[in-house]
């Protein structure tokens, strides 16, 4: 089983690549230092309050987000039992406006109906 820091390592190494950008862009867009992100990506430092606000405002997340990823404060109990893929999809759809969100929700809704009623149609 992984620790927090390294969960939240491979986290933030897994944002950074989808938006392919490199560790001083993820600083200059959160407000620190390179070499800050670089000593919690080689698992030199633990992230701190500031670093993770950063890290908030470059990914356009909120503060308690990260701040809980890096196990600075508790986890949220009504994502603790939630599989990996449940977690993703709320991760991305956090990152969406509102017409996506429901567009979203549309499309796992159907999907859900699709496999519970096969003779379902849209």
């Amino acid at each position: 089983m992984m620790d927090k820091h390294t969960d939240f390592v491979i986290w933030l190494a897994q944002m950074q690549a989808e938006r392919h950008w490199s560790q001083s862009e993820l600083a200059r867009r959160g407000g620190f230092t390179s070499t800050a992100i670089n000593k919690i990506l080689h698992r030199e430092r633990l992230p701190g309050v500031d670093i993770c606000k950063g890290i908030a405002r470059a990914l356009g997340s909120r503060d308690v987000d990260v701040m809980r990823r890096a196990g600075l404060i508790d986890p949220d109990e009504r994502s603790v039992a939630y599989s990996p893929a449940i977690r993703r999809v709320i991760e991305l759809m956090l990152n969406m406006d509102d017409e996506a969100q429901l567009d979203c929700a549309a499309v796992v809704s159907a999907i859900g109906r699709r496999r519970t009623d096969p003779d379902w149609r849209p």
